[in-house]
C-alpha cells in the first residue's frame, strides 16, 4: 500500500466518469455519473439512515456482515489495484480504525505512511494482495464508525468503480451491471 496524491489520480477518476461532489455536511464525495453499462448495488444495515440512490437495487444486510460482503465483491472486481479515498481527511479514518489494526504487523507498516497523509485526502493504493488489511479496516470502520467524515470511497483511475463505505452501516458498489447482477445471485443464493 502507498499513497498518491489526490490531485495526480482525480484525471484518471474524472476519465471514467467520477466527479467531486460537496454533500450538506461539507464533505467531498465522489459520484459516479450515469452510464448504460453500470448499475448500482446499496447494500445496508436496517438501521442505516444513508439514502439509497433512485436507481440502486437495495438489500438489507447486518452490518456485522458487510465487509465479508465488501470482500466477496472486491474479488469479483478484478482489477489489479484500487484506491481507497475519504470523504473527509485521513485523520478521522485513521482515528477509527487505530485501536482495532494497532497489532496488525501491515498497519503497523502503513500507520506511519498514514500519519504523513493525516491532513489529506491523498489515495491509498492497495494492490490486490493487500486486499485483506483494506477488508480489516472497512470492518473496523463499521463497527467503530460515529461521524460522517469517517466513511470512504474505493475506486479505480483504469475503470468505471465506485464503492462507497458509510460509517453508518452501508456500502453503495457502482460498477459494470453483470458483475452486480453475479452479486446479486450469490447474496441470494446464500440466502436460500
Amino acid at each position: 500500500m502507498e499513497f498518491v496524491q489526490y490531485r495526480e489520480v482525480l484525471p484518471g477518476l474524472q476519465e471514467h466518469g467520477l466527479i467531486e461532489a460537496a454533500d450538506a455536511d461539507g464533505l467531498t464525495r465522489l459520484e459516479i455519473e450515469p452510464q448504460p453499462r453500470l448499475e448500482t448495488l446499496h447494500v445496508r444495515d436496517p438501521a442505516s439512515d444513508v439514502q439509497p440512490y433512485p436507481d440502486a437495487t437495495v438489500i438489507e444486510m447486518p452490518k456485522a456482515e458487510l465487509a465479508d460482503f465488501l470482500e466477496q465483491a472486491i474479488d469479483r472486481i478484478h482489477l489489479n489495484e484500487v484506491l481507497v479515498i475519504p470523504v473527509g481527511q485521513w485523520r478521522a479514518v485513521i482515528d477509527c480504525v487505530a485501536f482495532d489494526l494497532a497489532a496488525d504487523e501491515e498497519w503497523q507498516e502503513i500507520d506511519a505512511l498514514a500519519a504523513l497523509n493525516q491532513n489529506t485526502r491523498n489515495a491509498l493504493a492497495v494492490t490486490r494482495g493487500e486486499t485483506r488489511l483494506l477488508i480489516d479496516m472497512v470492518r473496523s470502520l463499521l463497527n467503530n464508525g460515529t461521524d460522517p467524515n469517517q466513511d470512504i470511497a474505493i475506486t479505480s483511475d483504469v475503470a468505471p468503480l465506485l464503492v462507497e463505505v458509510f460509517h453508518d452501516g452501508a456500502i453503495s458498489l457502482t460498477w459494470d451491471g453483470a458483475i452486480i447482477d453475479a452479486l446479486l445471485k450469490q447474496l441470494k443464493s446464500d440466502a436460500s
